[in-house]
């Protein structure tokens, strides 16, 4: 794939329209992936479309996230167990179905640079599946990314939210493997 975007830069997503969502953290468990998916549905409630969350679950620009993280844990981690990109993307796809939304979340199993870049140039963002095995200082995780960086020496970035409690984060791209996003 060749590369349409200049190196040396941030590109995407402004990081203060994470603030909303800086405290949106996963206090136990592995839930990680249902908090992702939670940050990833505000962001798109906030900015791309304000009908894709019902307003029972959370109110457009609503700093609070509970009960849309709740309901998504008994779609998406229904034990509480470690997920894989295809569950989390077909919870997701489920709450769609559910609200009869015209939504329906893709998974991708391995990497996840170039799924990423073209979402996030669409102004969209990406959940990211992280592995310990490829470096992860998170272990094996789920985190939220908006913008990317490849360096003129070929390093690549991701700035995400990490759901621990830091919204502006900056990882290796090395770490992802696997996506799940929205068309």
């Amino acid at each position: 794939m060749t590369q349409n975007y200049p190196r040396d830069r941030w590109i995407g997503i402004d990081e203060t329209a994470f603030v909303p969502y800086k405290d949106w953290i996963t206090h136990s468990g592995y839930l990680c992936g249902t908090n992702a998916a939670s940050v990833l549905l505000a962001y798109y409630q906030d900015h791309l479309d304000s009908e894709i969350i019902p307003t029972t679950l959370r109110t457009k620009g609503s700093r609070n996230g509970g009960t849309l993280a709740d309901f998504l844990r008994i779609l998406i981690q229904p034990y509480e167990l470690p997920t894989v990109a295809f569950q989390v993307a077909h919870g997701l796809s489920k709450f769609f179905t559910y609200f009869h939304l015209p939504y329906r979340a893709r998974a991708t199993m391995a990497g996840g640079w170039y799924r990423s870049v073209k979402r996030i140039q669409q102004g969209k963002p990406v959940i990211l599946g992280l592995m310990k095995a490829k470096g992860s200082t998170y272990g094996n995780h789920w985190v939220t990314a908006y913008a990317f960086m490849e360096t003129t020496d070929g390093k690549r970035y991701f700035k995400v939210h990490d759901n621990w409690g830091n919204y502006r984060k900056v990882i290796p791209a090395e770490w992802a493997n696997g996506t799940v996003s929205l068309p």
